[in-house]
This record gives C-alpha cells, sequence and structure tokens, in this order.
C-alpha cells in the first residue's frame, strides 16, 4: 500500500530496535510522528506484541516500511522479527483502543484483561501526543457521546436541558422523549420514575 495517511500495525520488534528505526525514519523525514505501546498477550493472543502508529511525513511504502522493520532475532536467524501489515488509522480510535480505556471498549463491545495509562506510551514527540492523547479522550467523536451518555443517566440532569444547552439538536427532541419515557417505565437508579410523584396535597405516591 502507499499512502500518506496515519497508518499503523502490530509488531514483534524489541522496543530498543524499534525506538532507533523510527527515529531515523524522522530524522530522514520519512514519518513526522510516531507512538506505541507494549501489550501483554491476552488469553485470544499469541504473544506479547506493540502497538504502532505512524505519521508518515510524504507518500509512503508500507511493504518498504515492514522491510526496514525486520529484526535479527538471535534465537531464530532464519525468521527476523517485525511487524504485520500496516492499515490506515484514526488516532482517536487508535489511542483509545489500544489504552484498552474501558468505556471505549464497551462502546464496540468489548473486553479485555489488561488496561494500561498514559505513561504506557512511547513518542516522538511529548506535546505533540499530550495533544492527541488529550483530544481523544475529551474532544473525540466518541468522548462527546459518552459525555452526553453520560448526562442523560444522570438523575440531577433535566433531558430538556439537552436541547436548550446545545448538547443535542432540536430535531431529537422526539427521540429524547421516547429515551425518558422509557427511563420512567424501567426504573432509574431503583425508582420507577425520574422524580418523586406527590398527589395534590403534596403526599407521596410513588419515588
Amino acid at each position: 500500500m502507499r499512502t500518506s495517511k496515519p497508518i499503523s500495525t502490530i509488531s514483534y520488534n524489541s522496543i530498543e530496535f524499534l525506538t532507533a528505526k523510527l527515529e531515523e525514519l524522522k530524522r530522514n523525514h520519512v514519518i513526522s510522528d510516531y507512538m506505541f505501546i507494549f501489550h501483554h498477550h491476552e488469553s485470544d493472543e499469541r504473544k506479547d506484541h506493540i502497538h504502532l502508529w505512524i505519521l508518515p511525513n510524504k507518500l509512503v511504502d508500507t511493504m518498504e516500511l515492514q522491510e526496514f522493520l525486520q529484526e535479527l532475532d538471535f534465537k531464530h536467524p532464519d525468521k527476523p522479527l517485525g511487524c504485520i501489515p500496516f492499515r490506515v488509522s484514526k488516532v482517536d480510535d487508535w489511542l483509545l483502543y489500544t489504552e484498552h480505556f474501558e468505556p471505549y471498549l464497551k462502546f464496540i463491545g468489548q473486553s479485555r484483561e489488561y488496561h494500561y495509562v498514559r505513561s504506557d506510551f512511547h513518542f516522538a514527540d511529548e506535546d505533540s501526543f499530550e495533544d492527541m492523547y488529550n483530544h481523544a479522550h475529551k474532544g473525540s467523536e466518541f468522548a462527546q457521546r459518552y459525555q452526553i451518555l453520560q448526562q442523560l443517566q444522570s438523575d440531577a440532569m433535566n433531558p430538556t436541558d439537552l436541547i436548550y444547552n446545545g448538547t443535542l439538536p432540536l430535531n431529537m427532541a422526539t427521540s429524547l422523549n421516547a429515551l425518558y419515557s422509557l427511563g420512567q417505565k424501567v426504573g432509574r437508579n431503583g425508582r420507577s420514575t425520574h422524580t418523586p410523584l406527590c398527589d395534590e396535597d403534596g403526599v407521596l405516591i410513588e419515588d
């Protein structure tokens, strides 16, 4: 594949070798940025590995990159360490998935045994990484949806406020009302309604 778009792969290189090779690519202006994270293998995976993300600085041939990242394995000289074929990658999704961020995994219907934190990532530039990491968690499409879902589940939130404050468009009012009505029927945090119901004398009917 020849592309200038952000790409990612799974690498089986050593961290030291991979870092040296990526820095060489950056010095030669082949790539402008990179980051990666080491993962312990899960029960459905064969071995430990590294998730690698690269931002090309020009049109690159991903097969040439694979060849460039081949590393001699002294235990198996006939089979060098390397990476699987690259694929085009969205940085927000890559960051959230490789961190095994629990809310994101639930959002895509997955679960993982191991979970990682910001300090587990290796990167070319701290400022660039900080910007991308914060955007994934606070400004990405997932982050915005997650924030809305949290507000919808909050007892302190009046659903109409999401329309009034511009969080949701007016044309979603019908859907929001349907969701609110469903919440009243199935119960919210052990209550059958969003707010307590009282008769005209103020006597509690239902909570």
